[in-house]
């Protein structure tokens, strides 16, 4: 079981570079392109760039399932603290991996529809880049196997090193 929970905390280490990737890249990405197509509003008669629109549209997805992806590897996707609280040691593992097991499953039935509605989409393309429109919906993959892979690994951690070894989110990083 430790050598497994090592072997995934690898995988979600290298995912959650990743995600921290696509966030650098997609925040530098909406920021050139939004700040482009202000600066064109007040340069060109035309009012902007239409093209623009389509960017962040296709950017954003991405932005939000790498941090859906490292909320679920910090400890701050869903918490039931007021009942692992009063729970011994044991009962703390149980929870932790019980809560796990209720977001894998969830976001294991969401593969198949996701999948499907990509496909679906990827005929479409958008009217002025002709991007495939099922560049969103694979955001919603990538963030399904990120969400599982770190539940997964949270769990095994827990299970192998008890409940100590679950990632505890800082309430002062909160935004409320």
């Amino acid at each position: 079981m430790i050598a497994l929970a090592r072997v995934m905390d690898g995988v979600v280490h290298y995912l959650g570079m990743v995600c921290r990737g696509v966030i650098l890249v997609a925040m530098l990405a909406l920021l050139v392109v939004i700040g482009a197509n202000v600066a064109a509003r007040y340069l060109f008669a035309s009012g902007g760039l239409n093209e623009v629109g389509e960017i962040p549209e296709m950017i954003f997805p991405w932005l939000i399932a790498a941090g859906i992806i490292l909320g679920v590897q910090r400890g701050a996707h869903i918490a039931v603290d007021f009942i692992s609280g009063a729970l011994p040691p044991r009962g703390k593992v149980a929870m932790i991996v019980f809560v796990n097991a209720v977001v894998i499953a969830a976001y294991a039935m969401l593969v198949g529809p996701v999948i499907e509605i990509a496909e679906i989409t990827a005929i479409e393309k958008s009217p002025l880049l002709g991007l495939p429109r099922s560049i969103g919906f694979y955001s919603l993959a990538f963030t399904i196997f990120g969400v599982i892979a770190s539940a997964l690994a949270v769990s095994l951690r827990v299970i192998a090193h008890g409940h100590e070894a679950a990632p505890e989110f800082d309430p002062e990083e909160s935004v409320t």
